[in-house]
């Protein structure tokens, strides 16, 4: 069972194999959403582009889906371990840095 480690909360959470790390950050009170965007974005679907983390290492995750290419494109260039946290599915154990504070 994959463990994903919160490294702003100081959270570790195991979670089922494929699992995303959205949910789990949610149920754990880890902010994956910042401002105005913990009330308005699309609950998961990918389709508003607002929950970005940085997950390491790459190899234990998923590839990168078609919405994380679009929303992240810029983002990428400036760090290769962006994700959407309702896109990136865990299949090992990995690192996740949130971006609100």
């Amino acid at each position: 069972m994959p463990t994903i480690t919160y490294v702003r909360e100081n959270v570790r959470v195991d979670v089922p194999e494929g699992d995303t790390v959205r949910y789990p950050a949610l149920e754990n009170d880890v902010p994956v959403y910042c401002g105005i965007y913990k009330f308005a974005n699309c609950h998961g679907n990918g389709f508003c582009g607002t929950d970005r983390v940085a997950v390491s290492p790459a190899t234990s995750t998923n590839e990168l889906t078609f919405m994380e290419k679009f929303w992240l494109r810029s983002d990428l260039k400036k760090n290769p371990n962006m994700r959407l946290a309702c896109q990136v599915q865990v299949f090992d154990d990995v690192t996740v840095d949130t971006q609100c504070k």
